[in-house]
């Protein structure tokens, strides 16, 4: 390693170690936005009961409280602290929904051969 030399190399080594020493966060975010829907639980339980989507629901939210969150990631945290909720109450959990469609071309239907008879 000492043959080769060039200038900011030891900046970067040092920049690199610095780095190493404490790990990336990740999702730091999350934690707020998931302690706010489970704050919210009922309320979005009972908008979607009502039958309104997570676009209005996501809207309101947004509107009253200074918090970016999506659509998507409202439903995930909803979904897993309503599941939770089911497992400590019993009170059956809503249906999930959600983009989980397959992507792609749809198979062709295989029909049964025939006997031959």
């Amino acid at each position: 390693m000492a043959d080769f030399d060039m200038p900011g190399l030891g900046r970067a080594r040092m920049g690199l170690t610095e780095l190493a020493r404490s790990p990336a966060k990740r999702g730091g975010c999350n934690a707020v936005k998931y302690e706010l829907v489970k704050e919210l639980y009922s309320e979005i339980r009972a908008a979607r009961l009502a039958g309104h989507s997570w676009l209005v629901i996501k809207n309101s939210i947004r509107s009253n409280v200074n918090v970016l969150i999506s659509e998507k990631a409202l439903a995930e945290f909803f979904a897993e602290i309503d599941k939770r909720y089911e497992a400590e109450t019993g009170v059956k959990a809503l249906p999930e929904t959600g983009a989980k469609r397959k992507r792609g071309r749809p198979r062709k239907a295989v029909s049964a051969p025939d006997s031959g008879q």
